[in-house]
């Protein structure tokens, strides 16, 4: 715990703050919250919550209705058959994450990430006592990587592999023969799979999302994290979801009434109306999204003479630069007063993180004070 390393995003997002707290206008290019009013079906159940006056401790597994409601909600989208008994509420998709790796993982058993990651598996691993594995990807690849790669760094220590898909920094979507062909893989080595879904309602144009959940052949090695964060746009109101076999979601929910004792009433509640209304809820935050990733790469490729293709998924665009990203961040916030995320967070150093998750104005303008310090 002595050596846990603060999250990057965390770093550069905290530097932001005190800025605006100085007065001082901040582009943020860091946070990947999408900026939006919660959607009235997510309100509207929030507001019925507090006028009922009274917020008892919610049940550790989550409130029933929502436990259905999110599996009834997984099983439409991926014809699979999750009951209540294989679905917990978590304290935000990040703690499913999390709690899975302290069940799943013995001190010194190796959990295979592929990079570029999302900032906090590899300290997640280590919290448990495990010791990550980094698969490396490249653009050349399309920021993915085959079974056969995988299975060159799978040890008899290995015991859990990390899939993100839709990719946090890459916007990467595999597809359903590479994700079989993974699930596969995890089959004969006999390792669990923790699936990270969460903008599997994020996804852009012709693009097509894939869940490990759609695959019920694997269904007894595969945990799927989801969560309402970014597909319902309620970052702050910190609501998760795990589904898989019964067994480890017993454990999830052992090892929540040992920690956070659950989720939020009041949010739960909240992420119940998204879910009744869900399929509006997500198309109102990937409508919103859309826009500003057009808004995002058509101002980005005019200010810099790029050709940069837009992202398929998430909020993101991985950009490539010279020299070291950290020191890039910090330059780029003093000089810019934009907030962005170095790539040597996600495992890959060379690279920035954007977010166009904000609102268009200031996608614009946060764009073109970067181009007055000639980024790029």
């Amino acid at each position: 715990m002595k050596h846990l390393k603060p999250s990057a995003t965390g770093i550069i997002s905290s530097a932001a703050i005190q800025m605006r707290k100085e007065g001082i206008h901040v582009y943020n290019f860091a946070a990947g919250d999408p900026v939006l009013p919660n959607h009235p079906s997510i309100l509207e159940a929030a507001k019925a919550a507090i006028d009922e006056k009274m917020s008892p401790y919610a049940p550790i597994a989550g409130l029933i209705e929502l436990r259905k409601a999110a599996a009834d909600w997984m099983n439409r989208r991926y014809q699979c058959n999750y009951s209540n008994e294989e679905t917990v509420v978590t304290a935000g998709g990040k703690f499913g994450i999390y709690a899975a790796l302290q069940i799943l993982l013995e001190e010194g058993e190796e959990a295979v990430i592929l990079a570029p990651y999302w900032v906090s598996y590899p300290e997640m691993v280590c919290l448990a006592h495990g010791k990550p594995v980094i698969v490396p990807t490249s653009e050349e690849t399309h920021w993915k990587t085959a079974a056969e790669q995988i299975k060159a760094h799978l040890t008899e220590k290995t015991r859990v592999l990390i899939l993100n898909n839709a990719c946090n920094p890459t916007g990467a979507l595999y597809t359903r023969q590479e994700i079989a062909d993974i699930l596969s893989l995890a089959k004969t080595h006999n390792l669990t799979v923790i699936s990270d879904e969460v903008y599997s309602e994020i996804v852009y144009d012709d693009a097509h999302f894939v869940s490990c959940a759609s695959f019920p052949e694997y269904k007894s090695r595969v945990l799927i994290i989801e969560s309402c964060s970014k597909n319902f746009g309620m970052a702050g109101w910190r609501v998760g979801f795990a589904f898989g076999p019964k067994e480890l979601i017993t454990n999830l929910v052992a090892l929540q009434s040992q920690s956070t004792t659950g989720t939020s009433l009041a949010s739960q509640k909240a992420a119940l109306g998204a879910l009744k209304d869900a399929d509006r809820t997500a198309a109102y935050v990937r409508n919103a999204m859309l826009r500003r990733r057009n808004l995002f790469f058509e101002t980005f490729n005019r200010l810099f003479k790029k050709n940069v293709k837009p992202v398929s998924s998430t909020l993101y665009y991985f950009a490539k630069i010279d020299g070291d990203s950290m020191t890039a961040c910090r330059e780029i916030l003093e000089k810019a007063h934009a907030a962005l995320v170095p790539g040597t967070g996600f495992g890959l150093e060379g690279y920035l993180r954007f977010a166009f998750s904000e609102e268009e104005k200031e996608i614009v303008k946060g764009l073109e004070a970067l181009k007055k310090i000639h980024f790029i």
